[in-house]
């Protein structure tokens, strides 16, 4: 596939995905196999690494129960071959403190055959942490 193509297969997935649709996202975008790692300190409770449509899809579960995602700006897109980096930030409130964040991010993907195959996250740990641990 073409870097552009790639590219594509990406931000499709990112609109799906924030639409409200993310079981439509995982099951068009994902590969079978995927492995997503997201990297995240106590106490934010949906970090690790997940390995295909079944971890994923509880993975997106246990950040939707946690997180109300308030905005979401995809700054760049970059693309080298198969890999596609994103360049974002995200607002989001956290559900159980009802406090925000904001942090700028960097996500690295790998993409196949128009398939997302692995996903890893570059977050701001301690924008998050502060609104996980606030009173």
């Amino acid at each position: 596939m073409s870097e552009q193509e790639n590219i594509q297969t990406v931000k499709d997935f990112y609109a799906q995905f924030l639409s409200g649709d993310p079981e439509g996202a995982l099951t068009r975008f994902l590969a079978a196999d995927i492995v997503w790692e997201n990297p995240l300190p106590p106490p934010i409770p949906f970090g690790g690494i997940f390995h295909g449509h079944d971890h994923v899809r509880r993975y997106f579960q246990m950040m939707l129960e946690h997180v109300a995602i308030k905005e979401f700006p995809i700054a760049e897109y970059i693309a080298q071959g198969d890999t596609v980096v994103v360049l974002g930030s995200e607002a989001s409130l956290v559900k159980t403190t009802g406090h925000s964040y904001r942090m700028d991010w960097v996500h690295v993907l790998r993409v196949t055959d128009r398939r997302i195959r692995r996903v890893r996250e570059y977050n701001d740990t301690a924008a998050m942490v502060s609104a996980f641990v606030h009173p």
